[in-house]
């Protein structure tokens, strides 16, 4: 019997809806998830009466074609988007990497983010001073460093994000698959210390059309098809082994 305390993320029956503006009211004749809400507007039911469990050290991935929900439900589970019916439960702390821009400010230059990051993670394990190096050293930025955020390519953005976000891991790490947009020399970076860092997490969800990653890191792939789970099967890699148990959305 597995205890019930092992379950780090809970969803319930969970639906999500997005409001549609100047959407034309014939296009809820067209696409079956569109609804017509009581007072008159549309919205899309991006995830249909999701239940999914994610337990202590599970790895889950959770796959399906661009519009299938996968973003959506990582929002929902990171408290980004409500569920307008269902439950969503999560013990532990969230670390996310969904949006490239999420949570800096362009004006500002990426030390000056970075120290906004530490402050707003509240990170005790190291010093702020430690935090700045560690960023700076992974996302080998130099002299943009100290340029304005604004200056950055995607791909460089990518690099200060995903540096900032794993420096000290949290219970929870949800990814999304933003982290494309750098360069192949880097992305390897980046899956070496994604390696690291999923040891030391809870649980770990990660949205991805990467079939080749998705192989090498999850033990188990949830498939989304128009915001409904279609299958859920156990897909233990070579490497389950060494990684047990993390969730790749």
């Amino acid at each position: 019997m597995i205890d019930d305390h092992d379950v780090v993320v809970r969803v319930v029956n969970a639906t999500v809806e997005i409001p549609l503006r100047g959407v034309k009211a014939s296009a809820a004749m067209e696409d079956s998830r569109i609804v017509r809400k009581s007072n008159g507007s549309l919205a899309l039911r991006a995830l249909d009466k999701i239940s999914l469990e994610v337990r202590r050290g599970e790895r889950v991935g959770i796959v399906g074609g661009n519009g299938n929900g996968k973003t959506t439900l990582l929002k929902l589970i990171g408290g980004m988007l409500p569920a307008v019916e269902g439950s969503v439960e999560v013990h532990g702390s969230i670390r996310s990497l969904l949006t490239i821009g999420a949570g800096t400010v362009p004006a500002l230059t990426g030390r000056q983010n970075v120290v906004m990051r530490y402050a707003l993670l509240g990170i005790k394990s190291i010093s702020k001073e430690e935090y700045i190096s560690d960023v700076a050293e992974f996302a080998e930025l130099g002299a943009f460093f100290d340029m304005p955020l604004g200056t950055y390519s995607p791909g460089m953005q990518s690099r200060l994000q995903f540096a900032m976000s794993t420096v000290e891991p949290a219970d929870i790490l949800l990814l999304d698959e933003w982290i494309g947009v750098a360069d192949q020399s880097f992305q390897e970076k980046a899956n070496s210390r994604l390696e690291q860092y999923i040891k030391k997490n809870e649980g770990f969800l990660f949205a991805s059309h990467n079939a080749e990653l998705l192989e090498k890191m999850t033990s188990r792939t949830i498939k989304l098809i128009n915001g409904k789970i279609v299958s859920d099967q156990s897909t233990l890699s070579n490497l389950g082994n060494k990684l047990k148990n993390v969730v790749i959305l």
